[in-house]
């Protein structure tokens, strides 16, 4: 009987540890993801904020290109955007953060990531659902969904650097400069 109790004891401080320590990495995922979210503005047709420095969008069947952000994004208002780029210059920790703000599927086979140098990531088949997101790692490793991999053995990345998104026709869709 005593083993019994014992048991129970431990498994119940089990299920109360374990429920802690999920809450609290949910509530710290939570909170990183939200502020990254954030950072990078959506855009609407320009004209006061052309004055101030700040991206401007305008119509959206056309592209925003060659405006010099300062680390904001230039993209199709409620489509595609490079949210940021995270660790460049640091192989191990260099990624690319992209968001679909949009609601319709966009196919993403074919797309190509390229920075000023024109080292460049082909997308392989993958749909952006409205809503979502995936990193571009530099380094090597396994796709997923929402992780891909360039398996580069050097970082990419580097301040003031202009990251392009081109559609699979090779036009600039997203021009975003490394801060």
């Amino acid at each position: 009987m005593q083993s019994r109790k014992r048991f129970l004891y431990f498994l119940l401080l089990n299920l109360i540890v374990s429920a802690l320590t999920t809450w609290v990495v949910v509530t710290l995922m939570l909170r990183n993801y939200s502020q990254a979210s954030m950072q990078a503005p959506f855009l609407d047709s320009g004209d006061a904020s052309q004055d101030q420095g700040e991206p401007v969008g305008g119509d959206v069947d056309q592209p925003v290109t060659g405006v010099d952000t300062g680390g904001e994004v230039l993209v199709f208002p409620g489509q595609l955007e490079i949210n940021s780029i995270i660790g460049a210059g640091d192989i191990e920790n260099e990624r690319v953060l992209m968001r679909h703000v949009g609601d319709e599927e966009i196919s993403m086979m074919g797309w190509q990531l390229q920075d000023s140098d024109g080292n460049t990531f082909t997308f392989p088949a993958l749909t952006m659902f409205g809503g979502g997101a995936v990193t571009i790692y530099t380094k090597s490793g396994l796709d997923t969904v929402v992780e891909m991999y360039w398996g580069l053995d050097q970082s990419v990345w580097e301040e003031g650097e202009q990251a392009r998104l081109l559609d699979p026709n090779g036009n600039v869709y997203v021009v975003f400069t490394v801060p």
